[in-house]
């Protein structure tokens, strides 16, 4: 399958593009990436420099356009300029192959904030995007801001009972938004002890959730390569169920892995050596 992932390009820090391009390639997919944004570092760190692609982006993707080239899937994540929503909507309308698939990581916070290099504007138009997806991809901040809740009420005084039913109902109105009435929020931890991760998707075949044990705290990407998995396992015909699950096992090994090699959570989990996990799931 031939799908066209608009992302970041960060020069450090396992992320974005740069994960992206070697997990669908070892799904089996052909990978165009689209750049929103270059930074030399993830905005991780101290120091990172960050430049806008948007002013070349159309002139970019209008060379695929005038080619000819259909996509049986068109990906989007990072965005960093709000002008970007139309540019890949028209991508999609215009090099989208029949039937192709719209999936949204609807990149626009973390830990219950914005992040710095959003505008409400900017969020808007993600938000746009995801109306129009077959699937969206949100973490718990992400997810709070398409539904409309407030993002305090996940984060504390939640009951065992209560913790799976206030995500089931808050992944159920993403799916509500979502064109194709698909969502998964990633990366849900509880408070009390931080010891596990949990996926929550709905979508047709009904809620599911997943749960894998946490290893020394958040590191980055893992958002990335959540969404990169479920979108490559999907493409390949897999259940969405079973496209959640093998994400989430990889993403512990990775991050169990690098947490007990030390790897500084600003450069990533060290992923590529169980790519192999994939070849055998698929």
């Amino acid at each position: 399958m031939k799908i066209a992932v608009i992302n970041d390009l960060s020069g450090m820090g396992r992320c974005s593009l740069t994960a992206s391009i070697p997990i669908l390639n070892t799904l089996g997919h052909t990978v165009y990436p689209v750049p929103t944004a270059v930074l030399s570092n993830q905005t991780g760190y101290d120091k990172y420099t960050f430049f806008d692609f948007t002013p070349h982006l159309k002139e970019y993707v209008g060379v695929w356009k005038d080619m000819g080239v259909k996509f049986d899937c068109v990906y989007s994540g990072f965005l960093s300029n709000a002008e970007q929503g139309e540019i890949i909507l028209d991508l999609y309308e215009n090099c989208g192959a029949p039937g192709a698939r719209l999936v949204i990581d609807p990149v626009m916070g973390d830990d219950g904030v914005m992040y710095d290099t959003f505008d409400d504007r900017l969020c808007d138009e993600v938000k746009k995007l995801a109306a129009t997806a077959d699937i969206i991809t949100p973490n718990l901040t992400e997810a709070c801001m398409l539904a409309g809740v407030g993002y305090d009420e996940f984060i504390g005084g939640l009951t065992e009972e209560n913790f799976y039913d206030a995500h089931y109902a808050l992944a159920e109105k993403c799916a509500a938004v979502c064109k194709g009435g698909r969502a998964v929020i990633t990366g849900v931890t509880r408070n009390e002890g931080l010891r596990y991760v949990y996926n929550f998707a709905v979508s047709a075949e009904g809620g599911f959730f997943t749960k894998n044990r946490m290893y020394g705290g958040h590191y980055s990407g893992t958002g990335d390569i959540t969404a990169s998995i479920i979108t490559g396992c999907l493409m390949s015909g897999r259940k969405l169920s079973e496209s959640v699950g093998t994400a989430a096992d990889f993403v512990e090994a990775a991050v169990r892995y690098s947490f007990h090699h030390d790897v500084d959570k600003n450069d990533g989990v060290d992923f590529e050596k169980f790519l192999p996990m994939l070849i055998t799931a698929e």
